[in-house]
């Protein structure tokens, strides 16, 4: 069995970690350069894809975009409605436009980073994975993504690794403590990354990409 697609279900349960971003309100924007329909649209779009109509969202998040290309927040909400459609290559040009408005958007490096998991470019994974650490040292998220790609290249020592860092940010996170588990089981045994030794940690619930868990803490409140 292949971890392909394990990151954005590991991280379902991050809507937890929602409540500790800071919402964003009016009074952070100036009037002059946010439109209240664009606002309007990009709330839709989270209460939608918050509510698991993800069609509806993209439709909203969409048009948010069409009255503001530069609209950076937008762009990474994209990529995590692409990412819960199973839409991985939409997913990673989302973050990509995200990224080249704003290198220092930490969210836009991990939805990256997840999307290009999900395809299967598990180096480019790690690479983007750094990035947001580098940004914030605190994003377990993107730990845990860099810890599914070493994993799924084998790398199980330097799963190992990233997890027990990731772990040190939170102890009970179950998602860090399966990909650390999954390493531990498989270290040092002559397999392959397709043929592990021990099945990854399992799904439950709803299989949402990574962007979606910055969702519900990011509604634009006016």
């Amino acid at each position: 069995m292949t971890r392909r697609g394990i990151t954005g279900i590991l991280i379902a349960v991050a809507f937890f970690i929602a409540a500790g971003i800071p919402a964003v309100s009016a009074e952070d924007v100036s009037v002059d350069t946010v439109a209240v329909e664009k606002i309007d649209l990009y709330n839709l779009a989270v209460d939608e894809a918050g509510a698991g109509n993800y069609s509806t969202a993209m439709e909203h998040i969409d048009a948010a975009l069409a009255i503001d290309g530069n609209f950076t927040l937008a762009w990474v909400t994209k990529a995590g409605i692409s990412s819960a459609q199973g839409d991985y290559a939409g997913a990673l040009t989302a973050g990509k436009a995200a990224i080249a408005l704003n290198q220092n958007q930490t969210e836009a490096w991990v939805v990256s980073a997840d999307a290009l998991v999900n395809l299967g470019r598990y180096d480019e994974a790690v690479v983007a994975a750094d990035k947001a650490i580098a940004l914030n040292p605190d994003m377990i998220e993107a730990y845990i993504i860099q810890g599914t790609a070493y994993g799924q290249m084998g790398e199980y020592e330097k799963e190992i690794a990233v997890s027990q860092k990731a772990l040190e940010i939170n102890p009970d996170d179950v998602r860090a403590q399966g990909n650390l588990h999954f390493a531990q089981a498989n270290v040092g045994d002559a397999v392959t990354p397709s043929e592990p030794t021990e099945a990854p940690f399992p799904a439950a619930g709803a299989v949402l990409g990574a962007g979606v868990l910055f969702l519900m803490s990011r509604r634009w409140y006016r």
